[in-house]
């Protein structure tokens, strides 16, 4: 609007120096402006609002994703990165549901919009204008797409700083037992030089796309500024047409200007998103079969029938195992680290799938019934303490909590 009202005070109220039409069209210029400050605050409050409850639906279905995952999982990824999947790699997410449609519309929409004033004013200044937008679109997709890929792996550095500082943190007290401080700095500052370097390139690529825009954008300015005076000197545009023109260049390439700006926070928010879509791909290797039974007051008669099991699905860990324990009777398994003790232990419960035979508790198998009242039913002191936060009395009633 600002554009036009330039042209026709310009061109129109300037001459006719009549103060009741320069009042008016203040005023009318005022209300625009009023109501489009409204807008933009209702647009700003309810589009972030919109974006941050996103985001929390996301986080939550990543923690109850991880929450349903099994003990091969966990042996398998470390908990820094499983920390990013539910931290990191969401922040980003909301503002890209938030911004990403809504710069979309308003930069085709301004960008239509802009257009058809300069045609208005003046068809063949207008396409020179035009002529930066292919390249425009290509500066886009290829530097956008490196980006993605860049802040893809920038999350992954995040989950190794995680994984790192929570080995040595949670771990503290073995390193200084050997003195091993300054190795612990060694591999921070691996991991820490990494990073550096994989964001370092990311800022290469946003600065080499905001560069080639920003040069791009003003020699068309620079153009249309030569041609502009041309048009005017021989008498073919206005002084307030010209100046108008001008105007609206800058309003044709704010949203060029506002991609450019985005370049940085929609790459991060697509990687975020991408690996939580993997993560949320990853199906639980242990559900609930069909028609599983929920179980209550198991005396306790257990039975391993022919039960062969292996982490890896390659090296067994144990060969057809037969085993009966009556229910009140006490068994201790004895042998040497890694025999087999802890596995026994935590087949149990179903923390792991058995390759081949069956287990039973009171003659039913413990594939047919529900993963959560059999656990319920068993008692369970880890070989490793872990104490959660709060006090002792939480940590004792989280056996059984209500």
């Amino acid at each position: 609007g600002f554009p036009l009202a330039v042209q026709i005070f310009v061109d129109r109220l300037l001459p006719g120096q009549n103060w009741g039409l320069i009042a008016g069209a203040s005023a009318l210029l005022l209300g625009v402006y009023i109501l489009n400050t409204g807008l933009q605050a209702i647009v700003n409050y309810w589009g972030h609002a919109l974006g941050i409850s996103i985001e929390t639906e996301m986080r939550r279905q990543a923690f109850d994703h991880i929450q349903k995952l099994s003990f091969r999982y966990f042996d398998d990824n470390k908990t820094g990165q499983l920390i990013t999947h539910v931290t990191k790699d969401l922040e980003e997410v909301g503002e890209v549901a938030h911004h990403g449609p809504e710069d979309l519309f308003i930069a085709i929409m301004t960008f239509i919009g802009a257009f058809l004033l300069m045609f208005a004013i003046h068809w063949q200044l207008a396409l020179m204008t035009t002529i930066i937008v292919p390249f425009m679109t290509w500066l886009v997709s290829r530097y956008g797409s490196r980006m993605t890929l860049n802040w893809q792996s920038l999350f992954r550095k995040v989950g190794d700083f995680n994984v790192r500082v929570g080995e040595s943190v949670g771990g503290i007290r073995v390193v200084k037992a050997f003195a091993n401080e300054d190795y612990e700095r060694g591999l921070f500052a691996k991991n820490n030089e990494s990073y550096k370097a994989t964001k370092l390139n990311a800022y290469a690529y946003m600065t080499a796309s905001i560069a080639l825009s920003y040069l791009s954008t003003r020699l068309v300015q620079l153009i249309v500024l030569v041609a502009g005076t041309w048009f005017v000197i021989h008498g073919e545009l206005s002084y307030g047409g010209f100046i108008g023109f001008l105007l609206l260049v800058n309003v044709f390439f704010r949203p060029i200007d506002k991609i450019t700006s985005v370049l940085e926070s929609y790459p991060k928010g697509i990687a975020g998103f991408r690996r939580f879509t993997t993560l949320l791909d990853t199906a639980p290797d242990i559900v609930d079969r069909p028609g599983a039974v929920v179980v209550d007051h198991l005396r306790g008669d257990i039975e391993y029938r022919g039960v062969s099991f292996s982490y890896d699905g390659r090296t067994p860990v144990l060969d057809k195992l037969d085993l009966s324990i009556k229910a009140g009777e006490t068994i201790a398994f004895v042998g040497p680290s890694g025999a087999g003790k802890t596995t026994v232990c935590s087949l149990l419960p179903r923390f792991y799938e058995i390759d081949s035979g069956s287990i039973t508790i009171d003659g039913t198998d413990i594939r047919d019934m529900t993963q959560t009242s059999l656990r319920n039913q068993i008692g369970i002191v880890q070989q490793d303490v872990f104490l959660f936060g709060g006090t002792i009395r939480d940590n004792i009633a989280y056996g059984r909590l209500g």
